[in-house]
């Protein structure tokens, strides 16, 4: 005060916004709000209101990037990945318009959006390849909106066995219990449960092994430049480890050179996702990739 307030509400509302975003980008520092938070808050309210009157029907999209099996060299699955294009704002990326989605209640119904196109996009996709979604924690917050993902999936047609819902450990930490309520409905239906973005919450192994998982998917932080890392090889060779003595499939996000591939198969890596591979594409662009493919995914059949 008086600076960047003139009054008490906003010296309220502008700490708690400097408090939200020191506890999201680095928790246990000292975050003093700024003019760049206020332009962010300005943002984060354009984007609200064009949400709250967007025909999300009609604006938004989905793209798909492919999870790899460098053994085989054939596709596993494609991940979805959320695109919004507003007539004014343009094209949103998801990392603004998904957080404001989450605190103004809209996540649910962009979610089921969302969902439905990749759905429709999947069942064309050949048997052998599946389909990966990423699911907010508030989606999974009660029974209600859970059920209505199960009957999105269950009238689809596509087999719940070729679908991964992928999940956060920040979602874990949220609501343990409803968590590990909702991972198990999503099993008994026959769904894989992937945990997104392993190793870099603060969720302990106990919270996570409660959990029915499927896969682990390591960070693309532990992956940038690890040739020239040794830290991070030790991170990421722990973590296979860890995959493979429970089980679990593990996918390394964010390969992007062929150094970084190489060193991660030599630490025994092989499921593989990032632009070495191929960038996030169009649905209509799904069936002439797979078509390059098809020798390995008849192998791998």
């Amino acid at each position: 005060y008086p600076d960047l307030a003139g009054h008490a509400e906003d010296l309220y509302e502008r700490a708690d916004y400097a408090l939200y975003h020191g506890k999201r980008e680095h928790r246990g520092g000292v975050s003093l709000f700024s003019a760049d938070h206020h332009r962010r808050i300005q943002h984060e309210a354009a984007i609200e209101q064009a949400l709250r009157n967007a025909d999300l029907e009609a604006q938004l999209t989905v793209a798909f990037q492919p999870i790899m099996c460098v053994a085989s060299g054939a596709p596993l699955a494609f991940e979805a990945l959320a695109r919004w294009c507003h007539p004014k704002l343009g094209q949103v990326p998801p990392a603004d318009f998904i957080p404001v989605a989450e605190r103004t209640g809209l996540v649910h119904r962009v979610t089921r959006i969302l969902l439905a196109k990749a759905l429709a996009e999947a069942v064309h996709w050949p048997e052998a390849v599946g389909l990966s979604f990423n699911l907010s924690m508030h989606d999974l917050g009660s029974a209600e909106d859970l059920a209505a993902l199960l009957e999105l999936i269950r009238a689809s047609g596509v087999h719940p066995a070729r679908i991964d819902m992928e999940i956060t450990e920040t979602a874990i930490l949220n609501d343990t219990a409803q968590m590990q309520r909702a991972a198990g409905l999503l099993r008994g239906l026959g769904c894989g449960v992937s945990l997104d973005d392993f190793g870099t919450g603060f969720s302990s192994l106990s919270q996570l092994l409660a959990l029915p998982l499927t896969k682990i998917k390591i960070d693309r932080r532990f992956v940038t430049g690890i040739q020239d890392k040794p830290t991070s090889m030790k991170i990421v060779r722990s973590l296979l480890a860890l995959s493979r003595d429970m089980e679990l499939g593990c996918v390394i996000e964010g390969v992007e050179t062929a150094d970084e591939l190489a060193v991660l198969q030599e630490l025994g890596g092989n499921l593989m996702q990032g632009y070495l591979f191929a960038r996030p594409m169009p649905p209509e662009a799904v069936a002439g990739w797979l078509r390059h493919s098809l020798p390995a995914l008849a192998a791998r059949a």
